[in-house]
């Protein structure tokens, strides 16, 4: 085994290679005048591709989100007061506009006069950890949604199971296979996302346990490619919510409703197109609530999603890039 060399006895060139291995940003900032000298990564984590000539605190600021500042700017003074850590987590609009979110840390150094004179601290890339943890609340959110939703779409498999069955025996197996079939659409949702899945294969989990409405729904498939991870985890939401709404309210509600897909791609974009007729009038309730929010954000930054509620059906455009 290497001998461990103390820190102290540490090369410039160690600590170099350990903070460009760790991706962190180094700052050292004159309270005085708001200047600030710092390390290229640093300049790298605001989005700039070629370090800056000169940073300043306001320039900072600049960055970080209008609801924020105030808060960030006051830890800063409080820091400086107290002589303690200036420690905060925060979003930030980088150079290219994209938001994106940071953990820094700083502390101040006391010159002498006795005043602190500068603040010398580090800042990491955070981005990459929010987003898992907003994936994460909005998995919670949409498992507890859909727990309260499993009666109403269990309700309306043995409703149209029923319609089929001859006899106990043939309900019974109907109804197995339908449950067994809902299963295998909530795993899209809970897997590891290391599938690879096409949008209508997606579509087919979910609308397979659906009995005898094939007539009812056409899925056009002009061209389409596999999506991984949250993406296809993020449709098969969209999807279910879709369904189980046009299961409850909309166009699989009554005898004569009907919805239409169309899939296509075009270049790196991929269009997805729902549209229900038939069902009974959409109610101006229908815009508002869990399963809303959830259709609109399921697929983040990746695509756009346009739900719409005309009184003759839900429309929903979803387009995602897929470059």
């Amino acid at each position: 085994m290497p001998d461990v060399i103390p820190f102290e006895k540490l090369s410039a060139d160690h600590l170099r290679l350990i903070l460009e291995a760790g991706q962190i940003g180094i700052w050292e900032l004159d309270v005085a005048n708001g200047e600030a000298v710092r390390n290229r990564r640093h300049d790298a984590i605001f989005g700039y591709d070629e370090p800056l000539k000169e940073w300043t605190f306001d320039r900072f600021l600049g960055h970080v989100l209008p609801d924020q500042r105030d808060e960030v700017e006051t830890k800063q003074r409080a820091a400086i007061a107290d002589r303690t850590v200036w420690s905060f987590d925060c979003a930030i609009r980088d150079a290219h506009g994209e938001k994106r979110w940071i953990s820094a840390s700083g502390q101040p150094l006391v010159g002498e006069d006795g005043h602190v004179d500068k603040i010398i601290g580090h800042v990491i890339d955070i981005t990459q950890t929010k987003q898992r943890e907003a994936r994460l609340k909005l998995l919670t959110d949409e498992l507890n949604h859909r727990v309260r939703n499993m009666l109403s779409v269990i309700k309306s498999i043995v409703r149209l199971s029923s319609r089929k069955a001859a006899d106990l025996p043939s309900f019974a197996a109907a109804l197995e296979g339908r449950v067994s079939a809902l299963a295998r659409s909530h795993q899209i949702l809970v897997g590891d996302g290391s599938a690879s899945l096409t949008p209508s294969a997606i579509l087919d989990a979910e609308l397979a346990v659906l009995p005898d409405l094939d007539a009812r729904i056409e899925v056009t498939v002009k061209d389409e490619v596999p999506l991984t991870g949250s993406i296809g985890q993020g449709l098969a939401l969209i999807f279910h919510e879709l369904t189980t709404n046009a299961l409850k309210y909309g166009a699989l509600s009554n005898d004569c409703g009907r919805i239409s897909v169309n899939i296509v791609r075009e270049e790196d974009t991929l269009f997805i197109e729902w549209r229900e007729l038939g069902g009974p009038p959409v109610r101006a309730s229908s815009a508002h609530g869990f399963g809303t929010i959830l259709i609109a954000d399921a697929i983040g930054s990746a695509g756009k999603i346009d739900l719409r509620y005309p009184p003759e059906g839900v429309e929903c455009d979803i387009k995602v890039k897929i470059a």
